[in-house]
């Protein structure tokens, strides 16, 4: 028997079963297979890899990182055909069907589709919500495929709130789901006792929202942040990603947050308090920190003086409206094995600068082993009449961190910066191993020393890992003839975008760029024809289509073909 997808070192003789690889059961095979036909790719552990790449839009919580927002519907259709072929594999493909659910409506449906009603009760209990150690009656065999179906559902997508619990009200709900691993909940009052029911050991994936609708019920209750997440604490011990909302600036969070022992992703919107601050600190595997702070311009005085803490095991760090409360806790925080951090800085003020600064020179002395840095600003005003600054004093600070690989900031709006030929060279000294180097912003008015085109040939060819490169320095293109047959030998680079003055190429700019397009088309076999490296928001819309234009005779140049007096639009 022989197997295409053996390497070569696999003996023959070693028996196909062993007491560690053994053969799977009919019954094994079935699943693993119906299991690639999800309609979620739903993994609680997935921003733990992914975290780098995870979208994180303005103005979305946190509910479903890492994860897809809407169902494959093909792979639902499959799943319901495959459950109709025989009783066989039938099982197999509804527990996949119903493995992870949009919401608890389903299971409502369910009992509504087998005629249960308040005739059903024992002791004035719900067969549905016993515990699996109670065993039902005898011949109660419609409790008992219910039960089934419920034992099969590991997530729920949507938020379960006072509304979804209330539709339960006439089958004494909620239902009881064994083997929840994953599940989000809307906190209110009025539904706490029966959100408690639906907390088990088996949750690895929680989201808990106090930022309700029901703020007025909130205010009337006796119940507290604290009692709220006491009570989770003990519920579900097992929780390894927490995502919490809070509606009001969290306190005492230092004696409640740590219960969550195998807590290895964290995730607060809300507030930034000493409380949290410390709190966090106690996490001991912790290994995943999002926060996104609601805007706040000045932060409080306790906010000021925080001592020194340190987050041991966070490997990743992500900080969106990065204002005064969450930059004091960063300098006031040591993160000794973080490497990879995302920021999106809301500014609101007339120049930023010295804020990205000075978060820069706290990463740089607060994360040593910082690999990945990914920045973005959404909102800032014009820099006025000034002339714009020179990006390498605001990212000086980082020139001194030489272990970066990746580093992309992405300044929107009406960030103009300059970028000289020093500033650039002076790139492959300060991060010899950068592989992806991103700086995307609006290019400098300022006609005083554009750098000439073959400046990044130079700083190219002094970093042989570089795959990804965005600058946007306006680079001068005049004296076509003197850079036209510029070479460096073939270097590995992948991805490009150049901000290019456009006024250098205005007299027949159709054999400009299509001498830059040779150029490029020489030094790097690999590049590709990619055009959304960039955004308009950050570069403008006539430095994108004039680099789209490059591309498009690159990508001419390559099949041969003729030159071309326009490109198209795109």
């Amino acid at each position: 028997m022989f197997f295409p997808f053996l390497t070569e070192s696999t003996s023959p003789g070693i028996p196909m079963s062993t007491a560690v690889d053994r053969a799977l059961q009919v019954e094994e095979i079935l699943g693993t297979v119906f299991r690639h036909l999800s309609p979620y790719v739903w993994d609680r552990k997935a921003v733990l890899t992914l975290a780098n790449r995870v979208n994180l839009n303005h103005g979305k919580d946190f509910s479903h990182l890492g994860v897809d927002a809407l169902p494959c519907m093909e792979n639902q259709t499959a799943l319901v055909q495959c459950a109709r072929v025989s009783r066989t594999i039938g099982p197999h493909a509804l527990r996949v069907l119903w493995r992870t659910l949009p919401d608890i409506r389903p299971l409502l449906h369910l009992l509504n589709v087998m005629g249960f009603s308040y005739g059903d009760l024992a002791s004035g209990t719900p067969f549905h919500t016993f515990p699996s150690t109670i065993e039902l009656p005898p011949g109660e065999w419609k409790w008992r495929r219910y039960r089934w179906y419920a034992s099969c559902v590991i997530g729920v997508r949507s938020a379960i709130d006072y509304e979804a619990l209330e539709a339960w009200s006439d089958l004494g709900g909620p239902p009881l789901l064994p083997k929840l691993q994953s599940a989000r909940f809307r906190i209110d009052p009025r539904s706490y006792n029966r959100t408690l029911r639906l907390l088990t050991s088996s949750i690895r994936d929680l989201s808990i929202n106090f930022d309700s609708t029901s703020s007025r019920h909130w205010e009337a209750s006796r119940y507290t942040t604290t009692d709220v997440l006491t009570a989770a604490a003990r519920l579900a011990p097992a929780v390894e990603m927490l995502n919490i909302t809070f509606r009001v600036p969290p306190k005492d969070l230092c004696p409640v947050l740590p219960r969550f022992s195998h807590l290895r992703i964290l995730v607060v919107t809300g507030w930034m308090t000493p409380s949290l601050h410390e709190a966090i600190e106690l996490l001991e595997h912790l290994e995943v920190l999002y926060v996104k702070l609601y805007w706040t311009r000045n932060a409080e005085p306790s906010m000021r003086n925080l001592p020194t803490r340190r987050c041991h095991m966070v490997k990743t760090l992500v900080v969106l409206t990065l204002s005064e409360p969450i930059t004091w806790a960063l300098q006031s925080t040591e993160f000794p094995l973080v490497e990879t951090v995302r920021l999106e800085v809301w500014p609101h003020s007339s120049d930023a600068t010295d804020m990205l600064t000075h978060v820069m020179a706290t990463l740089r002395d607060n994360a040593p082993k910082m690999r990945t840095l990914t920045l973005t600003t959404r909102s800032a005003f014009t820099h006025g009449d000034r002339p714009p600054p020179r990006l390498v004093t605001v990212i000086e600070p980082l020139l001194q961190h030489s272990m970066l690989e990746t580093l992309s900031i992405t300044l929107k709006d009406n960030y103009a910066f300059a970028l000289t030929r020093d500033d650039i060279l002076s790139i492959s000294s300060a991060w010899p191993n950068i592989v992806n180097l991103t700086l995307a912003h609006a290019p400098t008015r300022n006609d005083d020393a554009l750098p000439p085109v073959t400046t990044f040939l130079e700083l190219v060819n002094a970093l042989p890992q570089l795959q990804t490169l965005v600058l946007c320095a306006r680079f001068d293109c005049t004296g076509r003839d003197n850079w036209r047959d510029a070479s460096i030998p073939a270097h590995p680079l992948r991805q490009l975008f150049l901000g290019l003055d456009t006024e250098t190429g205005s007299y027949r700019p159709d054999k400009t760029w299509r001498a830059l397009a040779a150029v490029l088309d020489r030094c790097f076999p690999n590049l590709e024809l990619k055009h959304d490296l960039v955004q308009p928001e950050a570069v403008g819309t006539q430095a994108m289509e004039t680099w789209q234009g490059v591309l498009y005779h690159l990508q001419d140049v390559r099949s041969g073909g003729r030159r071309s007096l326009s490109p198209p639009e795109f």
